[in-house]
């Protein structure tokens, strides 16, 4: 590597480790958010790509009640369920909505508190019961398997298996971090086609400490496609607090784009992260 590349590339490491990236200002776009003030439920703050999605600008919403674009009875429900201590976002039901010009669509509606304010996430809903027809079974095996486990190794390729045949995905790996915070690959599985990454040791610079740490807070986080464009809340700054809207527990939340072209140089173009 050239003297040149080597400082750019040690500037844009410096770059990702101070990057703020609990408040991108922005969400994935394969759904769409809203922020609600409580208890009057109004909206706060939209996704730009509402528009997208229902057919309705994002600034026309701003400061109507939630009803107006959904039945509350049910939404109502699930909040009571909510926890304080956990900001992990909940389903709390799936709701119907009216569409611009079209009928009715049916989205998944997940909602945390985080910061004071009330984050609601919309993504379109698919049979949610041949999730659990598939789900039951392989989750009784797991269970069983995972009760006659004891070494460590042995554990970890029996997750990432399970996983792989849960969600679908082509590679998936068990991935530690050491004192140090470098990584280790201590388990995968793979499509024929993937290059391995078992047994491989990653440096800490490769994940900086604020992404580490939201992977200690945040338990899931699901990339769709790497090649997403992001949508933009608006207005920016929530109205109530003035400042920007803390997406750490989001799961629509907006990753960097340094992640996004490591993802890319990786030939990664969707990724799911869980904690454990």
């Amino acid at each position: 590597m050239a003297t040149t590349e080597a400082r750019d590339l040690l500037a844009a490491i410096d770059r990702c480790a101070d990057e703020p990236i609990h408040i991108p200002g922005s969400i994935q776009p394969h759904g769409f958010l809203l922020v609600v003030g409580e208890p009057e439920l109004r909206v706060q703050q939209a996704s730009e790509n509402v528009q997208q999605w229902l057919g309705v600008e994002a600034q026309s919403l701003l400061g109507q009640p939630l009803s107006n674009l959904l039945p509350t009875a049910r939404l109502e429900a699930g909040l009571a369920a909510l926890t304080e201590d956990d900001h992990n976002p909940f389903h709390l039901s799936d709701v119907c909505i009216r569409v611009h010009g079209t009928v009715d669509q049916t989205f998944a509606l997940l909602g945390h508190r985080h910061g004071g304010h009330l984050i609601l996430e919309f993504e379109r809903a698919d049979n949610a019961h041949q999730a659990y027809d598939a789900l039951y079974p392989l989750m009784r095996t797991f269970v069983v398997q995972l009760q006659e486990t004891r070494e460590l190794e042995a554990l970890c390729q029996l997750a990432v298996r399970e996983v792989k045949r849960i969600t679908g995905f082509g590679r998936v790996k068990a991935y530690r971090f050491d004192a140090e915070d470098n990584g280790l690959v201590l388990a995968e599985v793979a499509d024929p086609g993937y290059p391995s990454y078992l047994g491989l040791c990653f440096p800490a610079a490769d994940i900086p400490p604020q992404a580490r740490r939201l992977y200690r807070e945040n338990l899931i986080r699901v990339i769709q496609d790497a090649n997403y464009t992001p949508s933009p809340l608006v207005p920016a700054l929530n109205p109530v607090s003035g400042a920007p809207l803390d997406l750490s527990f989001a799961a629509l939340r907006s990753v960097s784009p340094v992640h996004l072209q490591y993802m890319r140089n990786m030939g990664t173009l969707a990724s799911m992260s869980i904690s454990i």
